[in-house]
């Protein structure tokens, strides 16, 4: 294992120091100590009502802070280890925070997004994060503000929607300096957090605040109903009646809805569940926009993920029950929800005999799930997945990446134990075989996206010693890199390409430019042929750009491209757009193609590339009608129309009948 590799794990590990967490639900009241400016903001701490969880101490420090003028680490991990209860161990943490400087303050809220794990112990990050903030804004908002623009758009959304909802106790003026500093978007968040976060929060000071920030106040009446709506339990015909409503006027937001149909399971019981499911089967498709299908394909996973929260285990032996078929993608929900309870018990169950057939499509969906919602929490948990699914752990965190760090996303792809394996030794690899695939799958989406973020930056890491790729693997990467950037500045795509150097029977990449540019824009394509390489490179070229003439149905065009080419060159060309056209489909658009090859010779050839195909894989071969064989007749030779009757003969099983005719 590398040295990097190894550094992981051991991040892991230092992260592990607290597995579980207190037993504690309900409402405390903490006791002023000196220096209480911060414990007199957060008097009542509300603990989510996880319960029946234990703290296990698995580092020995000393529990007095350090004299130091940046934060040591053992003193904040020293917070998490020596302590009764969850109201114990807040109330050390506040005293942490209320004697930090503006400096340790931002050391500890990077911490809180280093090593999430470490923090579960207090129930959510965001609590201790809402704690920092609070003292942040009386020290430097400026540095609060600094703090979210270093965080993705999506990640600083989830924090302010999580530090209100747990900044329970803040006051109006106090929320309005925090969620001042952002914009409307995340303010937005904001105020969701702060309603789903207390059920208590007074309705006037809620407008109050609102209005001061530049809403309107009918749009925060609806916020606030939107939360009060949820304390009626909805009965199965008002969420069935909602959800049609919904879909027949064209919306597609169904995040109330998933609520009240959550509510009513964890109410009346798992056995309602499936009744509850029926309702989302019940509705048409066909009557729904691509918007609103998009958003509510995923909205039974969503519904179960939300119940699963109350006790993952006993819904998902509650699905395995109902027998086989199994639903994957609802245990799956499950399981995303148990991984982040309880791995191990999960990989353990995932382990037993009925679930060998769908083991691996769930780990995969957990792995996917958990590596797009908290990439960093993926990485420094490295060791709470199965060992033989780590490459891939590290090919989603690195397609997550791409975008916005691509460098960072490359340095991760070397960390797979099969990067600079070829396709030919994967598969050599027998077993993972299907796992190393959809790994390598991931590989490729993510040289295609850092390619699209910075080609430049991604070219030159393939091409150099830190990819430890060989020769040929670098050539199948880049072609993936010169892909990507084709389609998003093909010009200068195409001459990075001219200036990769060429070695004996390869094929420059500037015929990988062309053939994605001729996607697009086929003239363009054509355009750029003239200064494309000689030799296979250029075949390769005017190839790719022929085979997109070809789908346009422009056959004579592309013939007349290919007079360009030197005579062996040429005829290989033809032949090559012949097959193509005797693989067309339907039948009618076989026949245009065969009449817009200009000779019997070309025709004839486009004929036995279908006929060849129809005799060595027949199950594939679309079938024919003997009317159909008729037609093609008066393409062929004499010798030839003799073999098509012993095809006929040879495979009745793929012609259809002729239709009778109709009676007059």
């Amino acid at each position: 294992m590398n040295q990097s590799k190894q550094s992981y794990r051991v991040l892991a590990a230092t992260i592990s120091i607290v597995v579980g967490v207190g037993i504690v639900v309900g409402s405390f009241y903490l006791t002023q100590p000196a220096n209480a400016d911060v414990l007199e903001k957060n008097i009542e701490i509300q603990d989510s009502d996880r319960s029946n969880q234990q703290v296990v101490d698995s580092k020995s420090v000393e529990s007095s802070r350090q004299n130091s003028t940046n934060l040591n680490e053992d003193s904040l991990f020293d917070a998490l280890t020596k302590y009764e209860s969850p109201f114990d161990l807040k109330r050390s943490l506040l005293r942490l925070v209320d004697e930090a400087t503006e400096q340790e303050l931002v050391e500890i809220f990077h911490e809180t997004r280093e090593y999430p794990l470490a923090f579960d112990s207090i129930q959510t990050t965001h609590w201790l994060r809402s704690v920092v903030l609070f003292k942040l804004l009386d020290v430097d908002s400026n540095t609060v503000q600094t703090l979210f623009e270093q965080l993705e758009g999506q990640t600083a959304q989830v924090v302010v929607y999580g530090v209100m909802r747990e900044w329970n106790q803040m006051h109006v003026d106090e929320a309005v300096k925090f969620l001042a500093l952002f914009s409307k978007g995340l303010q937005r968040k904001g105020l969701l957090g702060l309603i789903d976060g207390n059920t208590s929060v007074d309705r006037s000071n809620f407008i109050e605040m609102g209005i001061e920030l530049g809403f309107l106040e009918d749009y925060l009446i609806g916020l606030f109903d939107r939360h009060q709506r949820v304390q009626e339990q909805a009965s199965l015909d008002d969420i069935a009646t909602e959800l049609e409503n919904l879909i027949s006027n064209g919306q597609y937001r169904f995040h109330e809805v998933l609520q009240d149909a959550s509510s009513y399971v964890l109410e009346e019981g798992l056995d309602s569940l499936p009744r509850v499911l029926e309702l989302f089967d019940e509705q048409s498709v066909d009557i729904m926009s691509p918007t609103v299908r998009m958003s509510f394909d995923g909205t039974q996973s969503r519904l179960v993920s939300s119940i699963a929260r109350s006790d993952p285990e006993r819904v998902f032996e509650y699905f395995v029950n109902l027998g086989t078929p199994l639903d994957v993608d609802l245990l799956s929900a499950v399981c995303e929800v148990w991984f982040d309870r309880d791995p191990e018990t999960l990989w353990n169950r995932l382990e037993s005999k009925d679930l060998e057939y769908d083991r691996h499509e769930i780990t995969e969906d957990v792995i996917r799930y958990w590596t797009m919602r908290e990439p960093d929490l993926a990485l420094v948990s490295l060791d709470q997945f199965p060992a033989e699914y780590h490459d891939l752990v590290y090919a989603q965190v690195a397609l997550e990446r791409a975008e916005n760090s691509p460098l960072q996303a490359l340095e991760l792809l070397r960390e797979t134990s099969d990067w600079s394996l070829t396709r030919s030794e994967r598969a050599d690899r027998k077993r993972n075989f299907d796992r190393t695939e959809v790994h390598h799958f991931a590989v490729r989406r993510t040289i295609s996206a850092a390619a699209e973020a910075d080609p430049i930056l991604t070219i030159e890491w393939i091409e150099s010693e830190n990819s430890n790729l060989d020769d040929s693997m670098k050539i199948g990467f880049l072609n993936v890199a010169f892909q990507s950037w084709a389609g998003s500045d093909p010009n200068k795509a195409f001459e990075m390409a001219l200036q990769t150097p060429l070695t004996a029977n390869t094929t420059g990449f500037e015929a990988t430019v062309v053939g994605w540019v001729a996607r697009e824009d086929v003239d363009h394509a054509i355009k750029l042929l003239p200064r494309v390489r000689e030799g296979k490179t250029k075949f390769s070229a005017y190839r790719r750009v022929m085979y997109r003439l070809e789908e346009l149905d422009k056959i004579s065009h592309a013939l007349h491209l290919g007079s360009d080419l030197p005579e062996k060159e040429r005829e290989e060309y033809n032949e090559a757009l012949a097959s193509r056209v005797g693989d067309r489909e339907p039948f009618d658009r076989l026949i245009e193609g065969l009449r817009a090859l200009p000779t019997q010779e070309l025709q004839s050839k486009a004929l036995m590339s279908r006929l060849m195909f129809a005799y060595n894989v027949p199950k594939m071969a679309p079938k024919v009608t003997n009317k159909q064989l008729d037609q093609l007749k008066e393409f062929l030779t004499d010798r030839e129309k003799r073999l098509l009757e012993i095809g006929r003969r040879m495979f009745r099983d793929r012609i259809h009948e002729d239709p009778p005719k109709s009676e007059e």
